[in-house]
């Protein structure tokens, strides 16, 4: 168990290194701006969609360049890590990374349902899809904790980015089909074990899709890969040596 110097200093950090990075701070004053403004100029059914659907980005922008750059900068090297502790260190910092962003995101959703409650507009599957979100959030957060054991800096959530571009692409394109992938998710159901492969590989692209609750299949997908993440994730920082 971490003792408690390793555990404060952790807090420290993670909660700073949040706070300082001018990227996480706009895009979390941001995002409920545009809900806020989506709602007034649309709908609050349609805000409400928007944010289930966009709230897994706040994890992905603040897990960005977990370990990589800790490891570069010789800040692990410090007698405050020798014997190892740097791996608790480490495994603590996405920790409270990510607990800190889903207060955040917590707060946002108590905001959403007051809104909704006041307007006539909250339902009680607000409550799964929010849960679904926080799921897609965190599998964000172990995906990227992998890539930032290779990837230095921006670059893992980057390379996240691209894929999803990829796959909005793909979307896109199967919209034109007679029958694509968005109608046979809108449907529940697939023709073929084709089609529910090829949106199980788009799922795991683009995780956002699961927060509409009607595949729960896919969202068990999330689930699975997100533990194995985890786990991988581990066995990286316990494998992980520092040279001095």
């Amino acid at each position: 168990m971490p003792d408690p110097a390793l555990l404060a200093l952790t807090w420290r950090v993670s909660r700073r290194g949040l706070l300082a990075s001018p990227f996480v701070v706009a895009a979390g004053l941001a995002f409920p701006a545009f809900v806020v403004w989506t709602g007034f100029r649309e709908s609050y059914e349609t805000a409400a969609k928007l944010f289930f659907f966009a709230l897994p980005h706040l994890f992905l922008i603040g897990s960005q360049d977990a370990v990589r750059s800790e490891v570069e900068s010789g800040a692990l090297e410090s007698v405050l890590f020798i014997g190892g502790r740097f791996r608790g260190y480490l495994g603590l910092k996405s920790l409270f990374g990510a607990g800190l962003i889903a207060a955040y995101a917590a707060l946002l959703f108590g905001l959403l349902a007051a809104w909704g409650a006041a307007a006539g507009g909250l339902e009680p599957a607000f409550v799964a899809r929010f849960g679904l979100a926080l799921l897609a959030g965190l599998y964000y957060v172990a995906v990227a904790g992998v890539l930032s054991h290779v990837l230095r800096g921006a670059a893992g959530v980057l390379a996240l980015l691209l894929a999803q571009a990829a796959a909005v692409i793909v979307l896109i394109l199967t919209t034109t089909a007679r029958a694509g992938l968005l109608d046979y998710a809108a449907a529940g159901r697939f023709p073929a074990i084709g089609a529910a492969l090829r949106f199980g590989a788009l799922v795991a692209v683009l995780p956002n899709i699961v927060v509409a609750g009607r595949l729960p299949a896919f969202a068990a997908e999330i689930l699975a890969i997100f533990v194995l993440a985890v786990l991988l994730r581990g066995r990286l920082v316990r494998a992980l040596e520092i040279r001095k």
